[in-house]
């Protein structure tokens, strides 16, 4: 069978089991008011006034007015303003909420595909069913179905890792813009994309084509990082400040520091005792060393970019506090790589659909538990 077909039928699996996870969702959801409802919890409610009313907005936080809105990155709340507007045509009483949901599901589709095919290409074992397992059922993937950038953070950051390993080296620079527009962990694709190229560069220093030579190197990774500047440049047109997605964090009580000290400190803290009440420090301070062994082991296995990115994307938001860390990663897309690498050293060729069927039954176990704690809003293992 072709790649093409092979990826073909991947797709049309992909896109059956959100689906079927989405009902699922919406049958859990039953008592909490409704999917849509009982998704929408803490920052689901930014997004919303973002993608409805822009940053402009009066956010009724506090006396912060529309100041807060800057923490929130613009792309995916612009596609749902956009995706909105459009269904407003044909539907003029379908709410945000639905159309981010939406969107969020075909995001989860294309994460699933393009990881399928990144795994592919970069494991020397492809088991399709096996991701598709750990994309849809690993315990925070629920992340991917509500109204927040998981999904859309994780097909694009995917995208760029597959297009640089593709050697599309323009087009894995626009996956990174765009990520980097998404969330603020999204610049970190840029300089492993630069990396590489200015690698590239160096070792054809002698080619004759020297203008073919710097488009090959210099475009990409000129491109990469225009997500998140544009947003700086609209940010400092609007308020004067082109770092107040950074600067607005001191609302939230975050403050910039050593992300290792910080996470020593959770250690020490050891407040697992309040872990369904409220936030755990420690709770989160074991979700970050654990995403930092993943990554640790990514490089030992000469998965370079995928390690780096990982241990950026917890050492980054570690580095203002531990707050959100353990859905940081738990919805990363490099970190279920590894967890999907780890599975699949314990497939045996004897065993492997019961180790499937048991493995799918204990991540969907977990993750009920997890989406029935989000439904009732106790934050305190997110």
């Amino acid at each position: 069978m072709t790649l093409s077909r092979v990826m073909g039928s991947f797709a049309a699996l992909a896109i059956a089991a959100v689906s079927m996870r989405s009902g699922v969702y919406a049958w859990l959801a039953l008592p909490y008011g409704g999917l849509a409802n009982a998704m929408c919890q803490f920052d689901c409610g930014w997004y919303e006034r973002i993608a409805v009313a822009g940053y402009g907005a009066n956010a009724e936080w506090a006396d912060f007015g529309s100041y807060p809105h800057w923490a929130f990155f613009p792309l995916y709340p612009l596609v749902v303003f956009i995706a909105h507007h459009l269904l407003a045509i044909f539907a003029p009483s379908i709410p945000a909420l639905a159309v981010g949901m939406g969107l969020s599901a075909a995001a989860l589709c294309g994460f699933a595909i393009l990881g399928a095919r990144y795994l592919r290409e970069t494991r020397s074992a492809w088991h399709p069913l096996l991701w598709l397992i750990v994309a849809m059922l690993f315990p925070y993937g629920f992340f991917f179905s509500a109204v927040y950038t998981e999904a859309l953070f994780a097909m694009l950051s995917t995208g760029a890792l597959l297009a640089l390993q593709q050697k599309r080296f323009l087009l894995a620079a626009c996956f990174c813009a765009l990520a980097s527009a998404t969330r603020p962990t999204g610049i970190l694709l840029t300089p492993i994309l630069a990396i590489d190229r200015l690698v590239a560069l160096w070792r054809g220093r002698h080619r004759l084509d020297r203008r073919a030579l710097l488009g090959e190197t210099l475009l990409p990774i000129a491109v990469a990082p225009l997500g998140l500047f544009v947003y700086m440049l609209y940010q400092y047109s609007q308020v004067g400040d082109a770092l107040a997605f950074s600067h607005v964090q001191v609302l939230w009580h975050r403050q910039w520091g050593n992300p290792f000290t910080h996470i020593w400190d959770g250690l020490l803290a050891w407040d697992f005792t309040v872990l369904l009440g409220s936030p755990s420090n420690a709770y989160a301070a074991v979700c970050a060393i654990m995403a930092l062994a993943a990554a640790t082991w990514l490089a030992i296995r000469r998965h370079g970019a995928e390690a780096a990115f990982l241990a950026g994307c917890i050492l980054l938001p570690a580095a203002s506090g531990l707050d959100s860390l353990p859905r940081f990663v738990g919805a990363n897309p490099v970190f279920l790589f590894a967890v999907y690498d780890l599975a699949t050293r314990l497939i045996g060729q004897r065993r492997q659909p019961a180790f499937l069927m048991g493995f799918a039954a204990v991540l969907a176990g977990l993750q009920a538990v997890l989406l029935l704690a989000w439904f009732r809003a106790e934050g305190g293992v997110f």
